[in-house]
């Protein structure tokens, strides 16, 4: 019985890593927009990083997950346009008059793929747009989850401000190995919730456990 609670345990801790980061890397030779967005899962909800260059002070710059992944059928940056819609599992109220407003107040009403609607267009400095954002389990309705990002795509777009010409720029996501990041990791609020670390410490145990036994 202790050898299967193990093996359980140790699977859970290798599909827990495997999607605890991914990322979007934009370098397509004929795209203008360089740089990654990477989203790494924390305690309580989802840490987003940008990291652009290539943006342009004068344009807005929203930004969102979409459903699918990018089409080699098309060329770039034509194949932004067929990724579909933004990723919205939960069917969020968007053809409300005022869902950007309730949206960016409550992140439990935005789509979830929606990351202009809840964190803001990516702000520029000088052609370089980077920042860190927090998409937390305030409700699972709108809350946006690494494995939910993996195998979908990032689509930054590049809107001339009064205008409604734009193009877009986007990427697709991968699963990536987490790195350690300088920010401060949040003090879980859920009853027995457990960090990677924690439950190979728990999986390590047990391992020496059932050794002991046999």
């Amino acid at each position: 019985m202790l050898a299967i609670v193990v093996g359980v345990l140790f699977c859970n801790v290798v599909v827990a890593y495997s999607q605890s980061a991914a990322v979007a890397t934009f370098d397509n030779a004929n795209g203008v927009v360089k740089g990654t967005v990477r989203f790494t899962a924390l305690a309580d909800g989802l840490q987003v990083q940008v990291s652009l260059s290539g943006l342009s002070g004068n344009l807005t710059h929203p930004w969102h997950v979409h459903v699918n992944q990018l089409n080699s059928t098309y060329g770039y940056p034509l194949v932004c346009d067929y990724v579909d819609a933004h990723f919205d599992p939960f069917n969020a109220n968007i053809t409300s008059t005022n869902y950007t407003q309730r949206c960016s107040a409550n992140q439990s009403l935005c789509e979830a793929g929606d990351l202009a609607g809840k964190f803001g267009s990516i702000p520029v400095n000088g052609t370089y747009g980077n920042g860190t954002y927090s998409d937390t389990f305030l409700d699972t309705t709108g809350t946006l989850l690494v494995s939910d990002c993996v195998g979908r795509s990032v689509v930054v777009h590049n809107i001339f401000t009064g205008s409604p010409m734009q193009h877009r720029e986007c990427a697709n996501v991968y699963a990536v190995s987490p790195t350690p990041t300088t920010a401060a990791s949040p003090t879980p609020t859920t009853a027995g919730a457990h960090s990677v670390v924690d439950q190979i410490k728990l999986v390590a145990l047990l391992v020496l456990l059932v050794l002991f036994i046999a």
